[in-house]
């Protein structure tokens, strides 16, 4: 699956927008502040007087943009029922490509002509669409966004207003994908400390196996940002977010700076060929059996579960600490959201496919399809899906995803940084140090402690 770095930061919200993936790009305050009407808290059932819809028999089209084209069939198979059941809607799930999305949907939205709902990234790089005005606050219109915790609403407020425009779909996590055939064929059991992790490594590589599946070529450094990010935690502590959002500490902490360092010292067992080898090529050395590891998110387990299918036998661990039996942690963040945009043609209809996206049917079904972890407590795991336990029960241990939540709120973002350099950085081009201070440099010129 691609996870792209679609976060649309500041810088190229009007330009275009590379790719990150759902939650990882780049986006300028658009200069022309749209004016929004006030919102009007609609009976769901009902079509106010004067609507754009259609006033015939025919059902009202709601559509709705994404990026994840992986998932067009399952979401669809969702919507069918939601459609059979509401006759008079006719839900339409239209992904765009990955690397094209952020510029389409930008574009789109100043003129006006964008879908009736829109996959939205969280955190920081939500704000630029809050504040351009092209997104209806949902606090009245989706009662059931109450249902959520307070770390999901943290993704999905404006940061000018504290009001909600999302309605979050996922709450996901970082960890080692493991094949676990190839670790029973060379008597590998899961890593419990750092140097446990590196024998395994040496194993492999001895035996003609990839150890680890990893690339960034060709643009798609957020990949290996997210790999970064499966390392950092069991390293940092999970009080380390926090400290960086005080103000206590700052990027160029000797721990975070030890988690790049790692990240370097584990090229040998990197794909052959690293610096040529991009995030599709890595997942298929993982889905084909060539490679035994792959670092990644929890969006992955659906992708690798439909790719690989029976043949492809896998489950997930968090990144060991450095000495066995000290605690290991995960990196977490509400992967993105769907919101209303204030130009929707369907208005009124597009409420009401969003008031059911807020419900835990839709969450169920969503996590049971998909095999993401769910933006709801209330979806019930089944041990059918040993996968998606094993990375919830890795979230009892977890933490912030440090550039992700922390670090996108302005320009220049931590990733928008890191990801351009940190190819060099592996391969030993530019140095852990001198990539850290380069972060923190950037987000110097915006970041204040307390405020994000």
């Amino acid at each position: 699956m691609k996870h792209p770095d679609n976060l649309f930061t500041k810088e190229k919200f009007v330009r275009g927008a590379g790719k990150r993936k759902g939650a990882f790009a780049r986006v300028s305050r658009a200069g022309l502040a749209l004016s929004v009407g006030a919102a009007m808290v609609l009976a769901l059932g009902a079509c106010a007087a004067g609507s754009s819809e259609p006033s015939d028999d025919s059902p009202v089209e709601v559509t709705i943009w994404s990026w994840r084209t992986e998932d067009k069939a399952a979401m669809q198979e969702i919507f069918d029922e939601f459609n059979s059941e509401n006759p008079d809607i006719q839900v339409t799930f239209d992904p765009l490509d990955p690397d094209s999305y952020a510029n389409k949907l930008s574009t789109a939205l100043q003129g006006g002509k964008g879908p009736d709902i829109a996959q939205l990234n969280p955190y920081g790089a939500l704000q630029p669409f809050v504040d351009a005005g092209y997104l209806e606050p949902l606090d009245d219109l989706v009662p059931e966004l109450d249902s959520f915790s307070d770390e999901a609403k943290i993704a999905i407020k404006g940061l000018s207003d504290g009001k909600l425009y999302g309605v979050p779909y996922a709450a996901v996590n970082l960890g080692v994908f493991y094949n676990t055939e190839i670790f029973a064929e060379h008597d590998i059991e899961v890593p419990q400390s750092y140097q446990e992790f590196i024998d395994a490594c040496d194993k492999l590589l001895a035996a003609g196996v990839i150890p680890i599946a990893a690339g960034g070529a060709n643009g798609q450094g957020w990949a290996l940002e997210v790999a970064l990010n499966v390392l950092t935690p069991s390293l940092t502590g999970p009080d380390f977010y926090d400290d960086l959002m005080s103000g206590k500490k700052k990027l160029t902490d000797p721990t975070y700076i030890a988690a790049m360092q790692r990240m370097s010292d584990m090229l040998p067992y990197f794909s052959p060929g690293f610096e040529g080898v991009d995030y599709d090529a890595s997942t298929q050395q993982f889905i084909t059996g060539k490679a035994a590891m792959f670092l990644g998110g929890s969006y992955e387990n659906g992708s690798f579960s439909s790719q690989g299918g029976e043949d492809l036998k896998f489950s997930v661990f968090t990144f060991p600490a450095d000495e066995a039996g000290e605690p290991a942690y995960t990196s977490t963040w509400v992967d993105g959201s769907y919101g209303l945009t204030s130009d929707a043609v369907n208005r009124d209809a597009a409420i009401r496919v969003l008031n059911y996206m807020a419900t835990q049917e839709f969450a169920q079904q969503f996590s049971d399809k998909l095999g993401w972890p769910p933006a709801r407590a209330d979806v019930v795991i089944g041990d059918d899906k040993p996968v998606l336990q094993q990375m919830l029960k890795m979230q009892e241990h977890s933490m912030p995803n440090v550039t992700l939540v922390g670090f996108r709120w302005d320009n220049p973002t931590g990733s928008s940084i890191l990801q351009p350099a940190i190819i060099d950085m592996i391969v030993g081009k530019v140095t852990p140090q001198k990539l850290a201070e380069d972060m923190q440099n950037g987000v110097d010129a915006w970041f204040e402690p307390g405020k994000f």
